[in-house]
Formats: structure tokens, sequence, C-alpha cells
């Protein structure tokens, strides 16, 4: 398929040129720094959700060679604490000042890639609603350039700037962060790093309560938290969880009143029914509060009579992910390693799963061992589920 420069010189009856750029001096801190962009507002479908993996994969490497990573881009673009430095207030020509200096490219397909192949340093660009011979960089002579896009031999491109699954996420972290990695010959052990899935809800981050210590000053969070009383709860720590914007989870009927003084700070509430405390006479409280729920069943063998006792309420089943039902636990073993979306906070302790808090394992900086147990694999939609260390075949 022809590149999009090619079919512009076409229609114009002109050649294909190398542009001549006018920069404008930016004061780099260092002298030796690949640069990064990525943009979540222009095109969508082209921000890969995944790039804190790769800055996980690939910073303590640079660190060691005293490579910086610097941001570029616009004002608009979301800004990576991974990154050193962000240069998001330069103007277009800073920009090309600062990839005139780079030892290598990193970002999406976008006028930054285009820019550091004038200057011919090597790039690693990321491609997913279009095809990379559609807009690869086309100036580099003697510097790499490696274009990474999903499997297009059944799916074809979408051509679009919104994308509903996106496509850019296909793409492994680790493919990646070893092609960075390998462009600035960089030893590294990346070909024993295997992704083996990434669930769907991994790409949101969630922050889960279990309401069984009375919070500090410090637990001042800005985004919806889910509260699990349905875990465990300490009443009187009730209150003040209840002063936050929550997601209130129980399987027992809580003080109608506290749900009554809460009621603006309810964003909604997941009933797990079953228990006797939870009953008409309960939900017609909730909706004359005007509080927003669900119901779901856990038990398989009861649903149907909840269903009748409920009548005229929706019963929702609870039916989560098992070990069998997921098509790449065959590959799993001692080298298998997780990372949740999901930070689960009980008593001050932090954990990344149910599993991890019934074992008792805290959260740490460490790859977290995967957890055979039933309470994980109904999370795995939340994981990145991934080998590392173990020799591929």
């Amino acid at each position: 398929m022809s590149h999009i420069a090619e079919e512009y010189a076409k229609s114009l009856g002109v050649r294909i040129g190398k542009p001549i750029i006018s920069e404008h001096f930016y004061p780099v801190v260092s002298n030796n720094y690949i640069t990064f962009h990525t943009n979540d507002k222009k095109s969508p479908a082209r921000h890969y959700d995944l790039w804190k993996i790769v800055f996980e994969l690939i910073k303590e490497k640079l660190s060691a060679n005293n490579i910086d990573i610097i941001q570029v881009g616009g004002p608009d673009d979301p800004v990576y604490s991974e990154c050193d430095y962000d240069t998001l207030d330069a103007t277009f020509k800073q920009m090309a000042y600062i990839l005139k200096g780079t030892k290598l490219h990193l970002g999406i397909d976008s006028l930054p890639v285009h820019l550091a192949s004038i200057y011919d340093r090597p790039i690693v660009g990321l491609y997913s609603n279009l095809y990379p011979e559609c807009s690869k960089p086309i100036w580099n002579k003697s510097s790499k350039t490696i274009q990474l896009a999903p499997d297009f031999s059944e799916i074809k491109p979408s051509f679009r700037d919104n994308e509903e699954p996106k496509r850019v996420n296909e793409i492994y972290p680790e493919a990646i962060a070893k092609a960075v990695l390998d462009c600035l010959e960089i030893e590294n052990d990346l070909d024993t790093y295997e992704t083996l899935n990434i669930g769907k809800h991994y790409f949101n981050k969630i922050i889960e309560i279990v309401p069984n210590f009375i919070p500090t000053e410090e637990f001042n969070f800005k985004n919806l938290i889910n509260l699990r009383c349905d875990y465990e709860l300490l009443e009187e720590s009730l209150p003040h969880w209840l002063s936050k914007r929550v997601n209130l989870m129980i399987n027992k009927a809580i003080d109608i009143n506290l749900v009554y003084r809460a009621r603006h700070n309810i964003k909604g509430m997941t009933i797990f029914i079953g228990d006797e405390s939870i009953n008409e006479e309960y939900l017609k409280m909730l909706s004359k509060l005007n509080i927003n729920y669900n119901l779901i069943c856990k038990d398989k063998e009861k649903i149907s009579d909840l269903r009748l006792k409920f009548f005229d309420y929706t019963v929702e089943e609870y039916s989560p992910k098992t070990k069998k039902d997921l098509d790449f636990t065959e590959d799993v073993c001692d080298n298998t390693f997780y990372h949740s979306n999901k930070t689960l906070i009980s008593k001050n302790k932090k954990y990344y799963s149910k599993a991890a808090w019934k074992m008792n394992i805290e959260q740490t900086d460490d790859h977290q061992k995967l957890i055979d147990s039933e309470e994980f694999w109904e999370e795995i939609e939340h994981m990145n589920t991934y080998n590392y260390g173990k020799i591929k075949k």
C-alpha cells in the first residue's frame, strides 16, 4: 500500500523532498537522552495504554547507561512521571531542536516520528489504525527504524481516529521495550519475557478499600473508590469512609440512616444478595434515597429462588472467570508473575488483589508471583499476566 507522502506527491505532481527545518533553541537539561511521545486526544486509537509497563522494562537499563527520557509533544498530552523531563511547553521548532539531539525516538505515529526521521535518528514507532507502510518514517538513511503493529493478516486497520477495542494495545510491551534497548545496543534479557494475558479491565485503575480500619488524613482520594464491605467490615469505620466518593459493595444491609447521611457521596451500590437483612423493604428505602444499585447473586443454586423473591428487580448472576475458562494456563509456571490495575487497602496495608490480601502478600515493586487460587482467577480481567526468566523454546 502506498505511503501517504507518495499519494500527496502524485496528486500534486511534485517529488518527495527532504524538509528543511528551522529549529529554535530549547534548554535541554540532559545531553544523553531518548525522546518519547504519545497523545490521547487527537487520535485516541493511536494512544497506547501500556506505556507504564514499557517504562518499567527499560528504565533501569537506561539509567544504568546514564540515558534520560524526555517527553515531547503538546500541552494537552498526558504527562508520564516515568520520564525524567517533559518539554510539553515547547513549540514545534523547539521540539525539532530536542529531537535533533535524541539518541532514539519512541512514540506513536505522529509528527515527532517524522521530525526524528528528518534528523536520521533511530525510531521505534507504534502503528494501529493504518498500515505502517502508509505512514512510516521515510527520511532515515543510516539509522534503524522499527515499526510495530498488530497482526493485520485477518482483521484490517480501521483507518479511524477512534476504535473499540483499541488495536494498538495488541502490541505487547516487551516487544516495544526490546526494540528500544536493541536499537540502543543495550544488552537485555527481554527475550525471556512473554505476556500471557492482559485483562480487558486492566487499563482502568481501581482503588478498593476494605473498611476494617479508621482512615487517617492521608487517605484523601480524588477518584471514586470501591468500598468492599462484602470482604470485611468494622462498623465504626463506615462514617469515615462514607465521607468520600464511593461505590458501596455490600452483602449485608448497613444502617439506612448512614446511607441517608452519605447519600450524596454514594455514587452506586453493588449488593450481593442472599442474606436475610437485604429484603424488598430495604431496597425500597434505597430507591427513595435515589441510590442506584445492582443486585448480584453469587450462588447459582439459589438464583431462581432469589429472582422469584425479588420479582420486580433485576437480579444478575455473578459469573467470574475460573482457571479452566482461560486459554493460557498451560503456559503458567514457576516464572509466572502478574501486575494488577487494582490497589486493595486493608488495615493500612496495600495489596494487588483479593488473593494477595487473603494470603497477606503485601504490594511491593518486585515482580508479583502468580497466586493459583480461585480468588486470583476471578480477578484475571484486571491483571497483566506474564512469564519472565523462562527460556522460550
